[in-house]
Formats: structure tokens, sequence, C-alpha cells
């Protein structure tokens, strides 16, 4: 049943009344949902972000938190909690003096500041350590602070820009699974800004892709992944090749391409591409079956341009279809032992793992 508990209705954003960053934004979010704003820079996702936490005044239309309506609400009156790619601590504070700091606002008395400031960091595993000043913190420790600090007073929704992004990537993976499992063990809802396309995978329910203003997608994740809705979409998550062509048949699931240099292709058709129309074909390199058991609805014969090996796979540039940026990705070392640059082997996939999309100019 939809409970809704965040509305965008219509919201526009130009900071100087001729360009437009946000384009006419409608989006529900529900009740205990983590959706997260995916895109590059530039696309919208951070703005949005900052006009549901109260930084940023919408141009146009409105925004509503469980009812209530926040347009002119400010910031420190909507009850959310934020967490900052810079973490924000107070340098000069404890720990847990930081952590008591929005309860003080609130008028919490001290006992049950301490129990609620002891709960949120055994919540992120610094109990022990709430006398010490941020600065004797890692980095990770300090996001985890921060983190404990948005949590404290039992906000309705906790907002999160950019986290982990001052991180190492190892840092960065487990603080991902630990956010998702706090997430998870309290119940709260979560927005979440972020360009990595991984991390966006790995924590959302929901994922909702921005470009130039307006959300192109909005998913789950394996949707996203599996069922790009545009060319944008299907490039911007995950490594993926794309084959421009023509529609030449179709039915109402499957076509059939003929890319620029005269290949033809077989894939799964998105939307209302009509005979006739540019498209371009979109396949995950893990879908591409390369050696003598590729027999898929797509088989050919293409030339190795570079073998680059990653530990765990393998990914082979390949020459196919008029590209020769063509990539396929194999974990399949022993099948590989005796390939090298320069040769021809054989590659195929099925009719269901590419998709034909709608053309688009920057193709």
């Amino acid at each position: 049943m939809s409970d809704p508990i965040v509305v965008f209705d219509q919201i526009t954003k130009s900071y100087d009344g001729i360009t437009t960053v946000v384009h006419g934004l409608d989006l529900t979010i529900e009740r205990g949902e983590f959706v997260t704003l995916l895109g590059p820079s530039g696309s919208g996702k951070t703005t949005t972000l900052m006009m549901l936490a109260g930084f940023e005044d919408p141009s146009g239309g409105t925004i509503s938190l469980d009812g209530r309506l926040l347009n002119h609400v400010p910031a420190h009156q909507r009850g959310i909690g934020v967490v900052f790619q810079n973490y924000a601590l107070f340098p000069h504070m404890s720990v847990a003096g930081n952590l008591s700091f929005p309860l003080e606002m609130q008028g919490m008395g001290r006992a049950e500041r301490e129990q609620r400031i002891k709960a949120a960091l055994d919540m992120v595993k610094l109990g022990p350590l709430g006398e010490r000043k941020p600065s004797e913190l890692s980095g990770g420790q300090q996001q985890r602070v921060a983190l404990a600090r948005a949590l404290v007073f039992q906000p309705k929704l906790v907002l999160m820009d950019e986290p982990l992004g001052a991180l190492d990537k190892q840092l960065r993976e487990h603080m991902q699974i630990e956010i998702k499992h706090i997430h998870e063990q309290l119940g709260v809802t979560v927005v979440y800004v972020t360009h990595d396309q991984s991390e966006a995978l790995t924590m959302s329910d929901r994922v909702a892709v921005f470009n130039q203003g307006r959300i192109q997608q909005l998913d789950s994740p394996a949707t996203i992944y599996e069922e790009p809705a545009n060319a944008f979409v299907a490039s911007f998550i995950g490594e993926n090749n794309r084959l421009a062509g023509t529609i030449v048949s179709r039915d109402a699931r499957y076509c059939r391409m003929m890319l620029a240099d005269g290949t033809p292709i077989e894939a799964r058709v998105a939307g209302d591409l009509a005979v006739g129309s540019k498209a371009v074909l979109s396949l995950r390199p893990e879908r591409v079956m390369v050696g003598a058991g590729a027999t898929g609805t797509n088989a050919f014969q293409a030339r190795i341009e570079e073998l680059i090996y990653f530990g765990d796979h393998t990914r082979l540039r390949l020459s196919l279809g008029g590209s020769s940026a063509f990539m396929a990705r194999t974990s399949f070392k022993d099948s590989l032992s005796d390939l090298q640059r320069g040769a021809s082997v054989p590659v195929s996939w099925s009719r269901e793992c590419g998709r034909a999309l709608p053309f688009m100019e920057q193709e």
C-alpha cells in the first residue's frame, strides 16, 4: 500500500531566472524507502536534495514532507537529518558533544540526551570514543559520527549528500553496507545523492537517474541495470556497448537492427521504435559469450584488439559491428590462454541480452 512521505510536485529551479537546472520534477518517496538520486555533475540531483533540505528555495512547484508543505519552512525547522561529504563536525566539541548539540537545540533533558547519544554511538560502533575530538578520529570514524548525529534525534527523513566521497575504495564499500544495515534496522526514510553508480545499485530500493535537470528513469536497481529506459541510462549505469543502427523489422517484443556496417542484430525493443527508426543497441560486456561455445542468437567472428587482465576477470576489446571498442568480459581464464591480440574469436549473445533504444544525438 502506498505511504508517501516526500512529494515533489512540478518543482523547477533556476538560479538566475534564465537557465533552468531542475525541470518540472515530480517525485514521490515512500515511507521507509532508500532512494538514491544518481547522475553526473550538473544533472540537478544535488539541487533537488538541497531544496528538500531547505538550503535552496524552488522557483516553482511544491515540496511536502509527511503531508506538510515545506516551501516556506526554514531548514532548521524541518526535522530532517543531513549528512555531508565533508562531515561538518564541530572541531572544538567531543564526539558526544557533536551528537548532543541537535538534541540541546530541541530542548531535550540531559538524561534523555545521554541515552540517545549512547544508543547512536553504539549503532555506528563508536561507543568507547565519545570523549574524543573529531581530529583524533580517522575519516571513516568521522563519517560514522556525522551519520550518528543525523540519526540521534530520530528524524523521519535523512538526507545524504555524497557522504562517502572522501573515503578510500575499501572503506567506502564497507560503509555502503553499514549504512544499508542501519537503514534496515531503523526503517528511516533515506534520500541519498551520489554520482557513483555502484554505490546507488548496492544501497538503494529505487534509483532516480538524473540528466540535464530531469529524471530519466526511476526504478529498482535491477531494472535500471537490466532494462534502461534510454541510451543515457544505459551508458551511465555500468559498462555498456553501444552500436548504432536502424530498425528493419520488429514485433511486440523483439526487433532486427541493421548496424552501420551492414551487420544484422536481433534484440529486445524498447518503447515505440518504428521500422526505419535510428536506434542504439545496448549490450553489457558480461552478456557476451567468447570462444568455441559462443552460440547465441547473434553470433559473429570478432578481432581481438586488446586483452586487459583484472584478476577476477579479463576484458577483451574487440572489433565488431563497425566498432573497435566493443567490450566483452569473461572470468574463464583457461579458455583465453591461447588468445592473442590480432586473433579472430567467435562471440555471441542472446537477443534477450541486447536492448534496442531510441537514438540520441550525442551517440
